[in-house]
């Protein structure tokens, strides 16, 4: 039996504990500003378009009179896909770059050569191949964009020497594709399908190609793989050095010529191989990157309780109580086990022509929810039917004047890249610095300025279907870029077109995808759009001179601010080390660094070479 005193105490002790937590929840609602976004003032840079480099508008005098290095595209036109992607792969890795419609009129400085030259292989004629000798003869490395046509290359005996292809077959229609380690970052990948609902799903790789077999002194980085018969002998099935290469390196002398069999050059996946290629041309190759990780949710949430007939058949619940008491904790729980933080792009609400309003009550509590997560909110411009611009942000400006705080939106996302231009002009009372373009097929560059201060970042992912295609494409701009920017766009769940598009396969792709293929990169910074904004700035405005030391390389950075990091890729280096910043390792010979200061110093020492001993005399 419990004594009165004790009782008494026991009262007193649970009044206080009460208290104390009560007191807790109360002043964490009150100083942790859950209205504001904390990303408005640490992400301010005075960086502008104006200290932006670029590779392109110098003339053929001012490249060849720099010590800046530089490449040569040779093809039908710099405003090509191939020539944009080289033209924008010179401005992100800091190279000069210079076009010339043909080869006959390619102008070459033996005195300060280009680092390589790209070559669109549509073009190629065999009255090139004189020119092809002399610059190899000059040691310039020579990046075929595309084979010239087979017709030429089987008939003319010098052409495939300089290719370096033993032979060809008949064209074939491949069964996947073979990616090796140590090429692009992500490591080696087999892209062929295990079953028919794999293929459906990610199957969307070019897989007729022409069959060239590579001979003696080539190194293959991508093959196509051949349907072996069943039951045919182990002797008769094709070997490895037999099947169809794809992309390839051959040697002559110290030189290297390049050849990419397909489109591979021809979009933003092949700024990744360039890279690549650098890397296997250098002794070493260190390059700047954004380092940055976004993961944004677009259009999320709706407040308004919308195409109510099809979501209470799916759900048996209304739509905004979907996107609270099912989405969210599957968004936040993605979030904190991947280590992302959320750039959350809200609208009001989908269809502005039903005459339901959108209810504001629960716009505190998601304030709450993002700030939690260190993530951030930004403003979705799309609509579920054509309306104007200015009649959308009309209606969204009412809405979030009087529910959203004082929260300083920075971010806006759209599908439509007009929608934006329609944003800057109208002058919304957004104060936007960061413009996330969802159509990833349908841009030319990844970032880029939208106007002197506002930032482009493309899509590179969707976060809900991850074919062949784009894992290459994610493989590539990484080892480019060291970014990603995956877009969850959570329209399709709010009016879904097929059963494809609920919210059960939905989440189960997204968690798939989002929990595979970005671990190889997990030691890339995590940001909301505002942070890699002020990332991508300082990366496009920042330019760097390397100096070569008996045990390194120093670097200088012109346009520094606070920190840029860069990639360094190493053929035989080990206990490398970085005076002035830090260094962590991606995977085998590659290096992120980021540095702390305009000067640093890395420094490294070879491997030690292997002796081999033969048996015998």
């Amino acid at each position: 039996m419990v004594s009165r005193r004790n009782y008494i105490t026991i009262t007193i002790m649970i009044l206080i504990l009460l208290f104390m937590f009560q007191f807790i929840g109360v002043m964490k609602d009150a100083l942790n500003e859950y209205g504001t976004n904390e990303y408005e003032k640490t992400t301010v840079t005075e960086l502008d378009r104006q200290d932006m480099y670029t590779s392109d508008g110098k003339t053929d005098k001012e490249v060849l009179a720099s010590d800046r290095e530089y490449i040569i595209y040779t093809g039908l036109s710099p405003k090509n896909s191939v020539g944009k992607t080289v033209s924008w792969w010179c401005t992100y890795s800091k190279r000069n770059f210079l076009y010339y419609p043909s080869l006959e009129e390619c102008y070459i400085e033996t005195s300060n050569p280009p680092k390589a030259l790209v070559l669109e292989g549509s073009i190629f004629k065999a009255s090139d191949i004189p020119v092809i000798d002399f610059l190899l003869e000059q040691k310039i490395n020579i990046i075929f964009a595309g084979l010239p046509p087979k017709e030429l290359i089987t008939r003319n005996a010098k052409l495939k020497k300089i290719l370096g292809i033993k032979s060809a077959r008949s064209n074939v229609k491949l069964s996947g594709m073979h990616l090796f380690g140590g090429f692009l970052l992500g490591g080696e990948a087999i892209y062929k399908p295990a079953d028919k609902e794999e293929e459906e799903k990610r199957q969307d790789l070019n897989l007729e190609v022409p069959w060239y077999i590579t001979g003696e002194g080539t190194k293959t980085y991508m093959m196509g793989l051949v349907e072996q018969e069943e039951g045919i002998q182990e002797e008769d099935k094709i070997k490895n050095e037999m099947l169809p290469a794809v992309i390839w390196r051959n040697n002559i002398k110290d030189t290297h010529v390049f050849c990419i069999n397909g489109g591979y050059l021809s979009n933003m996946q092949g700024m990744g191989i360039l890279t690549a290629i650098m890397s296997e041309i250098s002794d070493y190759e260190i390059y700047p990157v954004v380092n940055a990780r976004n993961l944004v949710i677009a259009n999320y949430p709706g407040f308004a309780n919308e195409n109510a007939e099809e979501i209470d058949r799916l759900y048996s619940q209304p739509l905004e109580q979907v996107f609270r008491d099912i989405i969210w904790p599957v968004l936040a729980s993605m979030a904190n086990k991947s280590g992302n933080k959320l750039s959350v792009m809200m609208t009001p609400q989908f269809d502005y022509s039903d005459g339901i309003e959108p209810d504001g009550t629960h716009v505190p509590f998601y304030f709450k929810l993002i700030k939690e997560l260190y993530s951030e909110a930004g403003v979705s411009l799309d609509s579920i039917h054509t309306m104007s611009i200015n009649s959308k942000l009309d209606y969204d400006r009412r809405f979030w004047t009087g529910n959203a705080l004082d929260y300083g939106f920075k971010a806006a996302f759209s599908n439509y890249l007009i929608r934006f231009y329609g944003l800057a002009a109208l002058g919304c009372g957004y104060d936007i610095d960061t413009f996330v373009y969802g159509n990833r097929r349908n841009t030319d560059e990844i970032i880029s300025y939208i106007d002197d201060n506002i930032i482009l970042q493309g899509a590179t992912g969707s976060g809900t279907k991850h074919t062949y295609t784009d894992d290459i494409l994610l493989k590539s701009i990484e080892t480019a870029l060291a970014y990603s920017n995956t877009v969850i766009d959570l329209q399709r769940v709010a009016y879904p077109e097929s059963e494809e598009d609920s919210w059960e396969k939905f989440n189960k792709d997204m968690t798939a995808i989002i929990g595979t293929y970005w671990k190889p990169f997990k030691v890339f910074d995590t940001t909301v759009v505002s942070e890699s904004s002020q990332k991508i700035k300082r990366f496009l405005s920042a330019d760097f001179t390397k100096e070569q030391t008996e045990d390194g390389v120093n670097i200088d950075i012109s346009n520094f601010e606070e920190e840029l990091s860069f990639i360094l890729k190493t053929n035989g280096k080990k206990d490398i080390s970085v005076d002035g910043g830090t260094i962590e390792d991606i995977e085998d010979g590659a290096y992120l660094i980021k540095a702390h200061s305009g000067h640093i110093e890395i420094k490294w020492q070879e491997k030690d070479s292997q002796e081999i001993y033969y048996n015998g005399e």
